[in-house]
């Protein structure tokens, strides 16, 4: 009796182990640091109608409330990649962090501004030429900072033209400015579109710059797997581009879209699934090294996976 029992739990292990070698390895839980902002709607799209489980991929998308606590987690190794600026994603590479930039998730659109220079209600309608010497706020080595030189230089205004004062959170930013604590302020959308609702006015905006805003990060481990999440991102821009009214409840959820805008900021385009150029690169190092960001120059296959 013992042989015939221990001859059928013998036959029944092999059994499963021939079932169990049959089944695919369960995915490993590939973790995305994401921040409460509009250029990330394409990843919560792809997360909520499960495309990247569709190409094989887990994904979880965690959510941060400001981009140093998402900073300190990539550093720590509690995210797998990220989504933020280009000015971010280099210092991170400069730290040590080996997650290159996979795609450009924002970049900067004619008709559709994400940064604008905007005005507190005082000033309301006032061009750039009578605001020499204004206060604006700002955040000292960052993308805004960037976005300022970069305004600054293509309306020919001279580097100390406004008098900039360090103010590094965006509600802060927006809260000085409206009560007349400071006279403009470099904002990204929907806050501009806030601040004009309360009686600001935009003076300036980014969609004329031709530049790459944000990427999408993922770490050099997971290189395999890039092609599957380049698939899946680029599925969720379509479903975005092709009806895009039926990701507005998704977008004031997860994209911090204040109540009053919620039935009227429109769902932004977004560029196709490509990463930022080498010349661009190239811009922002250049930029970089001149604040003293960067004391080398990171090669653009480092920074950048290339398809």
């Amino acid at each position: 009796m013992r042989r015939i029992i221990a001859g059928i739990l013998l036959a029944g292990t092999a059994l499963a182990v021939v079932l169990c070698a049959g089944l695919p390895a369960r995915a490993e839980t590939v973790r995305i640091g994401v921040l409460p902002v509009l250029d990330a709607l394409p990843l919560q799209a792809a997360a909520r109608d499960g495309l990247f489980r569709a190409h094989g991929l887990d994904v979880e998308l965690v959510r941060f409330q400001s981009a140093l606590e998402r900073d300190m987690a990539a550093q720590a190794g509690r995210i797998d990649g990220y989504f933020g600026d280009l000015v971010a994603a280099l210092l991170l590479l400069r730290s040590g962090v080996p997650m290159p930039a996979l795609l450009v998730s924002y970049r900067t659109t004619p008709g559709h501004p994400m940064f604008a220079l905007v005005t507190t209600p005082g000033r309301k309608g006032a061009a750039l030429e009578d605001l020499q010497g204004a206060s604006v706020g700002i955040s000292n080595s960052t993308i805004i900072e960037y976005l300022l030189d970069r305004l600054e230089v293509r309306r020919r205004l001279p580097r100390d033209y406004f008098r900039r004062v360090e103010i590094k959170k965006f509600p802060l930013r927006l809260q000085m400015l409206a009560t007349g604590q400071i006279d403009l302020a470099l904002l990204p959308e929907p806050l501009v579109s806030l601040n004009v609702l309360k009686g600001g006015s935009i003076a300036a905006t980014d969609e004329n710059l031709d530049l790459p805003l944000t990427v999408v990060c993922l770490h050099e481990r997971l290189r395999p797997s890039f092609p599957a999440f380049r698939a899946a991102y680029a599925e969720a821009l379509e479903r975005l581009a092709r009806d895009p009214e039926s990701y507005r409840n998704l977008m004031v959820a997860s994209c911090a879209v204040p109540a009053p805008l919620a039935d009227r900021f429109p769902v932004p385009p977004y560029p196709a699934p490509a990463p930022p150029t080498r010349a661009e690169l190239e811009e922002f190092q250049d930029w970089m090294l001149g604040h003293g960001l960067l004391r080398e120059r990171i090669p653009y296959e480092r920074a950048v996976a290339v398809p």
